[in-house]
C-alpha cells in the first residue's frame, strides 16, 4: 500500500509514537510517504530517521519564512491564498467548495493546498492523520479532490481539548460527519470523540505502543542512591513540580535519592528556581533534551520512572505518555496519577503506582513505600512488561492497524 502520514513536525523528537508507526510501516513493506508543515529544527533526531532514511520520504508544505516572524507568515499566507485562488478560478480542477472564510480560518490549509497543486499526492491509498487538527485538513484535501485515500485521524490529547476550548465544540463536525475512521488512542478519549459529535460506529481506540524489541528487560534493583527519571516537555501538564516537590520530602526525611528530568520548554526556569530554592540542587537536574538511545541508557540506571501528570489550567491534558510504555518494557517501577487515560495502562498495584493529580504528599508517601518495599519490585515489574507485549506492542499494533487499513479499503 501507498500510505500518506500527515503530520505538523517531522522529525520532532518527543513523538517517537508516530516515527514508531512509520518505520513498523515500512518494514512491513508499504510505501510511506510524509506530509509535515516543518521540522521541529532542533539538533538532535532519533536514530531510526537516519537509518531509514526518513527526511527523503517528507514533503514540507509550510513556508520557510512561516516561523520566523509574523509579518512574514502573513506574506506566506497572502501569497499561498493568491495562488490558490488563480488556480481555482482558471483550472477549476477541485471538486469540493471551500469558502473564502473557512480558508481564512485554516490558514494551514492555503499552505497544504499550494503544495498539493505541486505534488501530485492523490495515488495514496491510506491516508493517516495524526492530531484532530491534521484530520480536519486532510478531509478539506479530500472534498477538493487534492487526495483520495481512506482517511484515519488519530486523536491524542490537545486536540480533544484545548483545540476544541479555542475553536468551538463544533470544530470537527465536518470530519465527523465524513466517512473517514476517528482512532482515539484511548477509551477516555473515545468517549471524548463521541461526546463531541462523533458517530461510534466509526471510533475505534488504537493505542500508541513501543517497540518492545528496543527496550530490554533491566529490572529495577535497589541501589544507594535510589535513582528516579522523568522525560516530558516542561509544560504545566507535566505535573513536574509535583514531582520535585515530593522528591524534596524524601530528601528532607533522609532517603539517597538523585531525581533526573530529561526535556525542556517554557517551565524550565520555575522548575530550575523551584529546585534551587529548596536547596535541591545535589539530588535534582533538569538535563534538557536527550535522544531515545541517551534516555534509554539512563533509564537502565534507573528504579524508578515518574510521570506526575495533570489537568493543567487551560484543560491540556496527556494522552498515555510513551516514556511510561518505556519504562513498564524495561521493567522499572513507574509510578502516575490518575490522569486521562493513564489508568488503561498502569493498574495501581499491580503494574505500577497511581496517585491522585496535583498531591506532592500522596507521591511521597507511595515512593516512600517503594522504597522501603523493594521485595515488591519483582512481580510489578515483571507484570508491567507483560502488560507492554500483549496491549502496547507497537509490532502487534502494527498488525492490527494494517488489517484495519485492508477492510476499509476494501469496502
Amino acid at each position: 500500500m501507498k500510505i500518506l502520514f500527515l503530520v505538523g513536525e517531522f522529525p520532532k523528537l518527543s513523538q517517537t509514537f508516530i516515527l514508531s508507526q512509520i518505520t513498523g510501516l515500512i518494514d512491513a513493506g508499504h510505501e510511506v510517504t510524509i506530509l509535515a508543515k516543518k521540522s521541529d529544527g532542533g539538533s538532535k533526531v532519533h536514530p531510526d530517521v537516519l537509518n531509514y532514511d526518513l527526511l527523503k520520504h517528507v514533503v514540507y508544505y509550510g513556508d520557510a519564512a512561516h516561523s520566523e516572524n509574523r509579518c512574514n507568515k502573513v506574506l506566506a499566507f497572502g501569497r499561498a491564498l493568491c495562488a490558490h485562488m488563480v488556480t481555482r478560478i482558471f483550472n477549476r480542477q477541485y471538486k469540493g467548495a471551500v469558502s473564502f472564510k473557512n480558508l481564512c480560518k485554516m490558514p494551514n490549509l492555503i499552505l497544504l493546498v499550494r503544495t498539493l497543486n505541486q505534488v501530485d499526492l492523490t495515488d495514496r491509498a491510506i491516508i493517516v492523520a495524526h492530531f484532530g487538527p491534521n484530520g480536519l485538513l486532510a478531509q478539506k484535501c479530500i472534498e477538493m479532490g487534492l487526495l483520495n485515500g481512506k482517511l484515519f485521524t488519530f486523536f491524542h490529547g490537545y486536540d480533544m481539548l484545548r483545540y476544541v476550548k479555542q475553536t468551538g465544540r463544533n470544530a470537527y463536525q465536518d470530519l465527523f460527519r465524513s466517512p473517514s475512521l476517528i482512532l482515539p488512542i484511548s477509551d477516555f478519549w473515545r468517549r471524548r470523540c463521541i461526546e463531541l459529535g462523533a458517530d461510534s460506529s466509526r471510533v475505534i481506540v488504537h493505542h500508541m505502543g513501543i517497540d518492545l524489541l528496543r527496550f530490554g528487560s533491566h529490572p529495577a534493583q535497589l541501589t544507594k542512591p535510589v535513582i528516579l527519571v522523568s522525560a516530558a516537555r516542561l509544560v504545566e501538564k507535566k505535573g513536574l513540580e509535583y514531582g520535585i516537590e515530593a522528591v524534596g520530602q524524601l530528601i528532607t526525611k533522609g532517603y539517597a535519592v538523585r531525581y533526573f528530568i530529561v526535556g525542556d520548554g517554557p517551565l524550565k526556569d520555575k522548575l530550575q528556581n523551584q529546585i534551587e530554592k529548596n536547596k535541591l540542587t545535589r539530588q535534582i537536574r533538569l538535563l534538557g533534551w536527550k535522544t531515545q538511545n541517551e534516555w534509554i541508557e539512563l533509564m537502565t540506571d534507573a528504579q524508578i520512572v515518574l510521570a506526575p501528570s495533570i489537568t493543567a489550567s487551560d484543560g491540556d491534558m496527556e494522552g498515555i505518555p510513551v516514556q511510561l510504555m518505556e519504562a513498564m518494557a524495561m521493567r522499572k517501577i513507574v509510578v502516575s496519577t490518575v490522569h486521562s487515560g493513564i489508568p488503561e495502562l498502569i493498574h495501581d498495584g499491580e503494574n505500577g503506582c497511581l496517585v491522585p493529580e496535583k498531591n506532592s504528599d500522596a507521591l511521597a508517601d507511595v515512593l516512600e513505600q517503594l522504597i522501603r518495599s523493594p521485595e515488591k519490585w519483582s512481580r510489578i515489574t515483571q507484570n508491567a512488561r507483560q502488560t507492554i507485549k500483549t496491549e502496547f506492542n507497537s509490532q502487534k499494533l502494527n498488525a492490527e492497524l494494517i488489517k484495519l487499513f485492508n477492510e476499509k479499503r476494501a469496502k
